[in-house]
């Protein structure tokens, strides 16, 4: 089963009569596919995972790249997105990062790694 990593950086704007009030948190967090995750109310679920990158111990034409698929759920709304890691992800215009609003709570997520890694020399 592969396992992924990112950051969750979270910026949180509250109102409290006329003064807002600021809060960030920045969290790792490790994600297993189709296992959600509350963090700051918010649910997150890695829906699938597409990794083509070019395998440890292997000659390539192109480096690759491995998709995330992510669904975030915050107060009835959602919010589904791709973040991409590898040398392929700017040919294919997905980022490894992505900033977004959801019920009035802005959240930037970041996709550090996807493992395991493609090894020829091991079986997935």
């Amino acid at each position: 089963m592969k396992i992924f990593s990112f950051i969750l950086y979270f910026t949180l704007l509250t109102a409290f009569g006329c003064k807002k009030k600021n809060l960030e948190n920045q969290e790792n967090t490790e994600f297993t596919l189709n296992k959600p995750q509350v963090i700051n109310s918010a649910t997150f679920t890695v829906t699938n995972i597409t990794d083509n990158r070019c395998p440890i111990n292997a000659d390539c034409i192109t480096a690759g790249k491995a998709e995330t698929f992510i669904t975030v759920k915050l107060k009835g709304e959602t919010k589904d997105f791709i973040l991409c890691i590898g040398g392929d992800c700017n040919m294919a215009g997905i980022a490894d990062q992505q900033t977004f609003s959801i019920s009035n709570v802005n959240y930037t997520v970041k996709l550090i790694e996807v493992n395991p890694y493609n090894n020829l020399s091991k079986k997935l």
